[in-house]
């Protein structure tokens, strides 16, 4: 706190000033010269009144050398009282040591004093806030100095970790497009609504056609004709639902002729879930293309040589089959010409039946002769809706002709939730010929001859048929050696039914598994595609 101090030689005047001051609410301390000094040195002082003998020439210099040691924010006030008749050489004496001195003639007047002690204390006073003023501008600089390094620092580290990101970046966008350059894929890019923005060079190479040609909307013109109508629906439903494509139609290439392409593509989503832009890849496939079609002849040709292999084991029974109808049809022919010579109305029944029972035995010996030819035909794979109980019934109708005969019991359970599947017929019917083919042969020598069919519905779409059987089952290493082509236990048998089986239902989208039976014998399951609107 700042402190007003009197130093007066005489303890009379002292008093009188302190009398006065403490008049008008002003402190004022009586001190020595050494205390005057100590208030100084250590910045306590707030004004001083001092009479012109109270110091001698060395308690000036003492205190004239204490003032120079000050901040330069301060500067000490003295009032000096002095007589009149030695104020100008007093004054001259006492300011050159102090500095700050204002000069009060004597005899003092009261309210002088006081005008004098109050200006020299506000003027102490807005020295310190000046000096407050000062630390706190200071410190302010210096907060601001250090946040503005601190800035500059973390901006020089974010420039530069943002020119190691670019260069990341140009890295990867150069790898990228080397890479892009590299591979078959050809980029390209639409807007939300499906219009081709922009695409890779390559397709210059593909098709003869410029980027400019692509994107003014006239890329339907390298379209295959047949293509372009499947094209626009799956691209429009794509737009439409925002979920992303795989496709393949043919290209024009620069020959005139047309090459297999596959386009993919998937949608890119602003934050509120609407389409940006569209981004995929164009990929010649024409050779996979080639290499998958000639893969499916094969296995067809394969297929179909399995189904002559069945064919040729089941012609003995087929041949006895055929035998009993066409000899049934050749008795009654020639007994109907016994009768036609001496027919009489007595015998026109027995006539019409006669012609009836031989009519019921052609038609059988035609059913079986029309299941056998669709059976071994090689027509085209077609998947279409088929009455999966019908299609079950016609195959066993040709892998069970013996099976009365060799006391087989033969049943069926269809489950009502089964009925339509999306197959090629003769194909799954090939799959059952093979499986009850091999059940009943597993049957030859056991005491219980029973074969059971079943059908169930199971979940995502597809529908199972297992295939039980009494006999003695197959052991660990007949279960490891299943559907591996050319293994066979079989004499004289091929080993590739059950491969080919595999290969038809993988070929649709199932599967085919063994099981062991509950009580002995074999159980093979498989599971088919139902069509979409069944289950709609």
């Amino acid at each position: 706190m700042d402190r007003l101090l009197i130093i007066a030689p005489k303890g009379r005047d002292a008093k009188v000033i302190q009398a006065q001051l403490g008049a008008a609410q002003i402190i004022g301390t009586i001190v020595k010269p050494d205390e005057l000094l100590q208030a100084i040195e250590s910045a306590n002082l707030g004004a001083a009144i001092i009479t012109d003998d109270a110091l001698s020439d060395a308690e000036l210099a003492a205190l004239g050398n204490a003032l120079q040691a000050q901040p330069p924010w301060s500067d000490c006030p003295f009032i000096l009282l002095t007589p009149r008749y030695s104020a100008a050489r007093t004054v001259a004496r006492v300011s050159a040591a102090l500095g700050n001195v204002t000069a009060l003639e004597c005899p003092l007047h009261p309210t002088a004093l006081l005008t004098a002690a109050r200006a020299a204390l506000r003027a102490r006073d807005r020295q310190r806030r000046a000096q407050d003023y000062l630390a706190d501008r200071d410190t302010l600089a210096l907060a601001l100095e250090a946040r503005v390094v601190a800035r500059t620092t973390a901006l020089e580290r974010a420039i530069e970790e943002r020119a190691t990101a670019q260069e990341l970046l140009d890295e990867s966008l150069a790898n990228y497009r080397y890479t892009i350059e590299l591979s078959t894929l050809i980029p390209w890019t639409a807007s939300a609504t499906g219009w081709i923005v922009s695409i890779g060079q390559a397709w210059r190479i593909q098709t003869g056609a410029t980027a400019q040609e692509m994107t003014r909307g006239g890329f339907l013109r390298w379209f295959h004709p047949d293509d372009i109508d499947s094209t626009n629906a799956v691209w429009e439903d794509a737009i439409s639902r925002a979920v992303p494509i795989d496709h393949r139609n043919r290209i024009r290439a620069p020959d005139a002729s047309y090459r297999w392409m596959r386009w993919r593509a998937a949608p890119r989503f602003a934050p509120d879930g609407t389409v940006l832009r569209w981004y995929g890849t164009v990929e010649d496939i024409d050779e996979q293309h080639a290499a998958e079609s000639h893969l499916q002849q094969v296995q067809a040709d394969l297929i179909h040589v399995s189904r002559l292999s069945a064919m040729g084991t089941l012609a003995s029974t087929i041949a006895h089959e055929l035998n009993q109808p066409l000899l049934a049809i050749a008795n009654y022919v020639r007994g109907c010409r016994r009768l036609a010579d001496r027919i009489h109305v007595d015998l026109r029944q027995e006539f019409t039946e006669a012609l009836t029972a031989a009519d019921h035995s052609a038609t059988r010996a035609g059913e079986i002769v029309r299941r056998l030819r669709n059976l071994v035909s090689r027509g085209d794979v077609a998947r279409l809706p088929e009455d999966l109980p019908t299609l079950i019934n016609e195959a066993c109708g040709i892998a069970m002709l013996d099976a009365s005969t060799l006391g087989i019991v033969y049943q069926t359970h269809f489950d009502t939730n089964a009925q339509v599947v999306l197959v090629d017929r003769i194909q799954v019917q090939q799959v059952i010929i093979n499986l009850v083919r091999n059940a009943v042969e597993s049957l030859a020598g056991a005491k219980q001859r029973a074969i059971l069919i079943e059908t169930f519905a199971r979940p995502q779409g597809f529908f199972e048929i297992a295939i039980h059987d009494s006999g003695p089952g197959l052991d660990a290493a007949g279960q490891a050696q299943l559907f591996k082509p050319f293994t066979t236990s079989k004499r004289g048998g091929m080993g590739i039914g059950l491969s080919i089986s595999r290969t038809i239902v993988e070929a649709h989208g199932g599967h085919i598994w063994y099981e062991p039976g509950f009580s002995g014998g074999a159980t093979f399951r498989f599971t088919l595609p139902a069509p979409d609107e069944y289950y709609g």
